[in-house]
C-alpha cells in the first residue's frame, strides 16, 4: 500500500486524519516521489500487487501517470482504496491503465447515513452507489464498512444493500478509535 496523498474531500468521523486535518498542512507524495517507491519496490522483478490509498487517491493530480508507471512496471494488480466520489468516467479512464481492484467505502444504505459519517458532505450518497453499480460490471470492487456507534445498528441492510449493487466482495470494520466491543453487534 502507497499512500499517495492526505486531501480528502470527506471528512469521516472515523478517519484517523480527520480530527487534525485544519491544524497541519496536508501532504501528497510527487509523482517523481511515487515511481521512486514504484522502482524500488519493482527492483529485480516487479511486484504482484500494489494499492494506492490516501486520503482519497483519486484527487490526486498524477493519479493517471501514477497507474499507468505501476503497470509499465510490471506490477501486476493494481488496486485503489476509494470514496467513490470522482467522476465515473476517471474511473474508468484509470481500469483501461491498468486498475483492477477498487476498494470503495460505503458506510451505510441510505443517503443520510453515508451523508452523516462523511462529514455531512450532501449529494454523495447517489454518486458513490452508482459508481459502485457501475465499476462492479467492469471490475473487482470491494466495498468497506466501517462500523461506529452511528451505523452499527443498520450493518445488514448496509450488507444487503451492497451486494444488490453487484460488489464481488464485502468488508466489515470496525473503527479502531472506539477501542471497544459495539454491543449492537450482538442483537444483529
Amino acid at each position: 500500500e502507497l499512500i499517495i496523498t492526505e486531501y480528502c474531500n470527506f471528512r469521516c468521523l472515523y478517519c484517523k486524519k480527520q480530527n487534525h486535518f485544519d491544524d497541519r498542512k496536508i501532504k501528497q507524495m510527487s509523482l517523481d516521489e511515487i515511481k521512486s517507491a514504484i522502482d524500488y519496490w519493482c527492483e529485480g522483478q516487479p511486484i504482484e500487487n500494489i494499492r494506492f490509498s490516501g486520503g482519497e487517491p483519486s484527487l490526486h493530480k498524477n493519479i493517471r501517470e501514477v497507474v499507468a508507471y505501476a503497470k509499465a512496471s510490471g506490477v501486476k494488480r493494481i488496486a485503489i482504496s476509494t470514496n467513490g466520489s470522482n467522476k465515473i468516467e476517471l474511473y474508468r479512464e484509470l481500469i483501461e491503465l491498468g486498475v483492477s481492484d477498487y476498494s470503495i467505502s460505503l458506510d451505510g444504505y441510505c443517503a443520510s447515513d453515508v451523508e452523516m459519517i462523511a462529514g455531512n458532505v450532501k449529494g454523495v450518497f447517489e454518486i458513490i452507489t452508482e459508481n459502485i453499480r457501475e465499476l462492479s460490471k467492469l471490475t473487482y470492487v470491494t466495498v468497506g464498512v466501517v462500523l461506529t456507534p452511528d451505523n452499527v445498528q443498520s450493518t445488514l441492510d448496509t450488507i444487503c444493500f451492497a451486494d444488490e449493487l453487484g460488489v464481488a466482495d464485502i468488508r466489515i470494520i470496525s473503527a479502531a478509535q472506539y477501542n471497544k466491543p459495539i454491543e449492537a453487534l450482538g442483537q444483529i
